[in-house]
């Protein structure tokens, strides 16, 4: 009896068609850019790995890893894989593909009959209510971690046995109404490393091998879903593994499969935490004790990189990449998404500047347009992304994402802002100037020929006609007035 995983691909548009994932990337960034993407999906390998060490052998389709540029492609995928053999549970997550995970769950359905289908992720596990509610064809939700949760229900399944008491799963009752189980946190130490069925087709494809050396955040910021997701833990909602795990790890994809860069692709490694500095001091004391050689990327918070002397450290071990959410100029705004990551008068370039003569390169996570953004805001984020150096047009017209289940989303909804608020939340700018200029900077930038320096000069051109034509309607309205 067949049993999978399945994450479908992320469709890039282009034209009247769509491209995959894979290619979308390659058309939009250079190779010096994109080489440090990390793009195996650590947490379906996983639960694939725990489950296989319990005795369920699963099997994973990987639409976005596969290349697939369409969803027939995907299915196709999942129809070969089980060979004939009907399966009887299938694993499903998503972020950004609700739509395309309710496709291939229709199709499941219609082809399988009795499979049950589970879905998966953060988006999952903070909307396990209305997943239930928008898509009939899935039968559950894992609330949290997945690997101990799934592999308990594929137990059940395939012994025939009650699921009602495995810790973080919601499902339908016989009335209709949703029930749930709350989750507990895993420990991720206690876990065999994830499988790497996808590691070969991603190296050959020119991205990045990853490693997870921690899951949740410290953080709360108001647009992350790993944020909103820990908090469901509480105090158990940021784990780290071993550190000699860790390396050990390490040792073993270099030894395997011959890897010379690696992602690290925890959603924070460095924070100005000081356990967390020290552990980063320690990871790095121990790739230089054991003469690991490779170069790697992490994800760290501007405020968590105020020692260059760690920096330094982390360098001679490998460090190479560090990404930033430096998301945006304005310290107005970075308050309001509950992020507060440097002190007054600080000026975030210049650690910037810090970090790269250190001989790091800084990948920058920036947030272009918000519904209420002002062009002073938006030249600030700017400069901000000129300090890095990072020339992607399409930077320029980055725009946030209110996920429901999120603050932002609540914060979003309650003020109005919202067109629409299911899957994903889209929302209109306050401004009608504001909604001009995005129009005319994304057509531009969409175009896919111009350099960052022709965008660049396309949105400062937009920016002063904003502003121009706002000093005109402020003098109309106070003309207007006066005669009165």
């Amino acid at each position: 009896m067949s049993i999978l995983l399945v994450n479908p691909p992320v469709l890039s548009p282009i034209g009247g068609t769509f491209e995959s994932f894979i290619s979308g990337q390659k058309r939009r960034l250079t190779p010096q850019q994109y080489y440090s993407l990390p793009i195996e999906h650590l947490g379906l390998m996983a639960v694939a790995a725990y489950a296989r060490a319990q005795g369920i052998e699963v099997r994973v389709i990987n639409g976005m890893v596969c290349g697939h540029s369409s969803l027939a492609q995907t299915w196709q995928a999942m129809r070969d894989a089980v060979a004939g053999d009907p399966p009887v549970l299938i694993g499903l997550t998503n972020i950004d593909t609700y739509a395309e995970v309710c496709w291939l769950a229709a199709r499941c359905r219609e082809a399988w009959g009795d499979v049950l289908l589970v879905l998966g992720n953060s988006f999952a596990t903070l909307n396990y209510a209305q997943v239930l509610d928008t898509c009939p064809e899935v039968d559950f939700v894992v609330i949290g971690d997945g690997e101990e949760a799934f592999t308990e229900l594929a137990r059940a399944v395939l012994d025939g046995s009650a699921h009602e008491k495995i810790p973080g799963l919601a499902w339908r009752a016989a009335d209709g109404s949703v029930r749930h189980n709350p989750a507990v946190a895993i420990d991720i130490g206690a876990m065999p490393w994830a499988a790497r069925d996808e590691l070969p087709a991603v190296l050959h494809a020119g991205f990045a091998a990853a490693i997870a050396t921690t899951r949740g955040c410290l953080y709360r910021c108001t647009f992350c879903g790993t944020g909103a997701t820990s908090r469901l833990f509480g105090h158990d909602g940021y784990r780290i593994r071993p550190l000699g795990d860790v390396i050990d790890e390490i040792e073993f994809l270099v030894s395997n499969f011959g890897i010379e860069f690696l992602s690290i692709s925890d959603d924070l490694f460095l924070s100005r935490n000081r356990e967390s500095q020290q552990r980063a001091a320690s990871f790095a004391s121990e790739l230089i004790r054991r003469g690991i050689s490779l170069t790697f990327m992490i994800d760290a918070r501007i405020d968590g990189l105020r020692d260059i002397a760690l920096i330094r450290h982390l360098t001679r071990a490998g460090l190479r990449r560090v990404f930033v959410g430096l998301e945006t100029g304005s310290r107005e705004q970075l308050l309001a998404y509950r992020k507060r990551q440097f002190s007054d008068g600080e000026d975030v370039v210049e650690r910037i500047r810090e970090v790269q003569d250190a001989g790091v390169e800084v990948i920058p996570g920036t947030i272009m347009f918000h519904p209420t953004v002002q062009p002073g805001e938006l030249r600030e984020t700017l400069r901000v992304l000129k300090a890095v150096g990072y020339k992607a047009p399409g930077k320029l017209i980055d725009r946030i994402v209110p996920y429901p289940g999120t603050p932002l989303h609540h914060d979003y909804a309650s003020k109005g802002f919202l067109t629409q608020d299911w899957p994903i939340g889209r929302w209109t700018f306050a401004d009608p100037l504001a909604q001009r200029a995005y129009d005319r900077i994304a057509a531009y930038v969409k175009l896919g020929e111009a350099s960052f320096e022709a965008a660049e000069a396309c949105f400062l051109a937009e920016l002063a006609q904003w502003e121009t034509q706002a000093r005109a309607d402020r003098g109309a309205v106070l003309d207007g007035a006066g005669r009165e």
